[in-house]
């Protein structure tokens, strides 16, 4: 059986693997879950969406 509830450690992982690839569903679910009570890792993973979208947008730039 999955485990629902996940360290701060473990849901970093998978924040950062979601930028990568997408998460299985029970990932997804168990982040979520997560994320619902925790403010830090909820902050860690508005940063990476970020810091994703911002690089995906200077790679697309094509004035170098």
């Amino acid at each position: 059986m999955a485990r629902i509830f996940i360290s701060c450690r473990h849901a970093h992982r998978l924040i950062s693997g979601e930028c990568d690839h997408a998460l299985r569903w029970h990932q997804r679910v168990v982040l979520r879950l997560h994320l619902l009570g925790c403010d830090a890792c909820s902050t860690v993973r508005r940063n990476f969406a970020f810091l994703s979208r911002a690089t995906r947008r200077l790679g697309g730039n094509s004035d170098s």
